[in-house]
């Protein structure tokens, strides 16, 4: 249905008025383009042997003369077609000013954009198409002609530095809008992962997307990140029901995985299909990988004037800001847990609040640049994993665990200690162990170290956050000097001097090598490295950081 304004008075008409009204007339008009495009160009062709005898000097064969030269008629120009190069000008202008996808023509070549741009000036559109109305009967142009005539009106609107003219969107549900801008700019976009937001309970999730795994994973293993968005008014909108809502998304997930096709056959805990590369479990201490659960706050921040905001995130000018900001929330106290002081068992569960700013994600999702999308996705994933790294920092220690014997021995003597306490990373010789901070002085803390420690061939105090991280690609590879590098088949790894590896500075003027002595390096370094002591929080041989390589 063609909008109100248009059938009469346009001159109060919006931007998105005009668009839907374009794109309408395009949809229910198609053959009136070609009609008068074959019109325009029919006869072009045909020859004008009046003015070709007039004009050409033939030559004479016997007594027939030939002209190779032939004038051809030439069609007057058409101001009707005057009026649909503008029309399809104008939708052109859209998508390159706006990006957004507008109908265009195979017949017609739209102006270009600065020739056009000068149109909407000091309503020189309006005069021009003041110029031709005279010429126009028939209904379906004179519609045209006034959804043409709206279109310049506010173009003149648009140009006009001292007319302070502000057009507005109202929503009925706005939550599902900012929800589904969101969406786009985060998910994984596949048919399958549509299908796996809409869990059998009847609930549907909001955002879900595969990115690396959080404990000592390098980029085979992927783990489900999982969040959800509003367009919250008050901080306490995001506790209670929320929580709850948010907690059983994840753990639908966790089921959907562990398919009954998935448990028969699969002792290495890798899925295939829509789950290809997620490895939830570990199937040598049957511990679970952690599984990051966040929700997406929008905001607007309070209006001063209109130059308040910069680019490239609209903060307000001065202001140093990400993309996405944590939340003031402090959401360790609404963790998700059966048992205290298991990271790694399956119904322990996490959870972050980001505020984002509104402005920006309106930005970012009308841009016609894909680039600006593909920026947005990279870096609000990298923040939400690097977020989630430092929360598993700030409340946890881990430690890397070396057995004198096989790994599979050392789990099942000390199985009931250690349950949900550590896990195997995939490529590494070692088991990750993860406590509670808060716990380290406990005495079933210290009886569990008096325990395993005979067992263990080395024990390093580790860290989840990780050196050599993919953007610092720039950099050069470090090289190590040979004497200050030492290899320990036992423990699959290579010990590097102190003194030596600091004085490469990692992560500021080289990254760590891929290989030494090729063999494949993994990404993380363990410090404070010693063999296991009385007190196995520090390391009693701290001279050296410790490499692990890639088994196999």
């Amino acid at each position: 249905m063609e909008h109100s304004k248009f059938q009469g008075d346009a001159r109060y008409a919006t931007l998105l008025d005009v668009m839907s009204s374009m794109e309408l007339f395009y949809k229910k008009n198609q053959n009136l383009f070609v009609f008068v495009a074959k019109n325009k160009h029919s006869g072009n062709n045909k020859i004008n042997w009046q003015r070709t005898i007039a004009k050409k000097i033939p030559f004479i064969q016997g007594d027939s003369p030939i002209y190779m030269e032939l004038v051809n008629k030439k069609k007057v120009f058409d101001l009707d077609d005057r009026l649909l190069v503008l029309y399809f000008s104008a939708m052109k202008f859209i998508q390159d000013e706006f990006g957004f996808e507008m109908p265009q023509s195979e017949y017609y070549v739209p102006l270009k954009k600065q020739e056009f741009a000068r149109l909407l000036e000091c309503e020189r559109g309006l005069r021009e198409l003041r110029r031709i109305k005279y010429k126009y009967f028939e209904d379906r142009l004179l519609k045209l002609y006034n959804i043409m005539e709206a279109f310049f009106r506010w173009g003149a609107k648009y140009t006009n530095k001292n007319v302070k003219a502000k057009e507005y969107l109202i929503a009925n549900s706005f939550n599902n809008v900012f929800e589904a801008m969101i969406d786009s700019l985060i998910s994984d976009q596949d048919e399958e992962v549509a299908k796996l937001k809409k869990n059998e309970d009847g609930k549907i999730i909001d955002h879900l997307y595969k990115e690396k795994s959080l404990i000592f994973a390098d980029g085979s293993e992927s783990i489900w990140h999982i969040g959800d968005s509003k367009y919250y008014k008050e901080e306490n909108d995001v506790l209670g029901q929320s929580i709850a809502k948010q907690y059983t998304y994840a753990k639908n997930i966790v089921q959907d995985f562990f398919s009954p096709d998935f448990v028969d056959g699969n002792d290495e805990c890798y899925s295939s299909g829509v789950h290809q590369g997620v490895r939830y479990r570990d199937s040598v201490t049957e511990g679970y990988s952690v599984t990051p659960n966040f929700f997406i706050r929008g905001f607007v921040p309070e209006y001063e004037n209109d130059g308040q905001y910069d680019d490239p995130y609209f903060s307000k000018k001065g202001e140093t800001k990400d993309i996405v900001e944590p939340g003031e929330e402090n959401m360790w106290g609404k963790r998700n847990r059966h048992f205290r002081n298991r990271l790694f068992d399956r119904d322990t569960l996490l959870l972050k609040v980001y505020n984002i700013n509104f402005l920006y994600v309106l930005k970012t999702y009308t841009s016609k640049h894909s680039s600006l999308r593909d920026d947005f996705r990279k870096k609000t994933r990298k923040r939400f994993r690097d977020d989630f790294l430092e929360l598993l920092d700030k409340y946890y220690v881990f430690y890397a665990v070396w057995p004198k014997n096989s790994e599979t021995e050392f789990v099942n003597v000390h199985f009931r200690m250690l349950a949900g306490k550590i896990f195997k990373p995939a490529d590494l010789k070692c088991i990750i162990l993860a406590l509670e901070k808060a716990s380290i002085d406990d005495d079933d803390v210290k009886e569990m170290w008096k325990r395993i420690e005979g067992g263990c061939e080395m024990i390093a105090r580790v860290t989840p956050k990780e050196i050599w991280e993919n953007d610092l690609s720039d950099l050069e590879e470090a090289e190590f000097e040979e004497k200050s590098v030492v290899f320990d088949e036992s423990l699959n790894g290579f010990f590097v001097k102190r003194e030596s590896f600091e004085k490469a500075k990692i992560g500021e003027v080289h990254r760590l090598p891929k290989y030494i002595m090729n063999k494949p390096v993994v990404g993380n370094v363990f410090l404070q490295n010693g063999f296991s002591a009385g007190n196995p929080k520090f390391s009693d041989k701290d001279e050296y950081y410790f490499l692990p390589c890639k088994e196999g």
